[in-house]
């Protein structure tokens, strides 16, 4: 994760903006050489997030898998239905 100091992004906010775009990774945004914040571009979070959802659903807490795989196969086939008509 590349580290930025806050005044730096606030005045090239959309150069930093199209880093995000074009690397699909977060900026964390520096204050007084201290961690402040973490910019993402939506997108890159929202798939992030959806891959989080799924580990969750395929992990419980001891780490064995949950869904067999025919539900698995169900779940991913149900994403790309959704995905391919909006």
């Amino acid at each position: 994760m590349i580290s930025i100091k806050y005044e730096d992004f606030a005045s090239n906010s959309e150069l930093f903006a199209k880093l995000c775009e074009m690397t699909s990774e977060p900026l964390k945004l520096t204050k007084e050489g201290c961690p402040d914040l973490i910019v993402m571009e939506a997108d890159s979070f929202s798939k992030r997030m959806k891959a989080l959802e799924l580990r969750e659903k395929l992990l419980d807490s001891s780490g064995d898998l949950r869904l067999s795989p025919e539900k698995l196969a169900g779940f991913i086939s149900g994403s790309t239905k959704k995905r391919s008509k909006s």
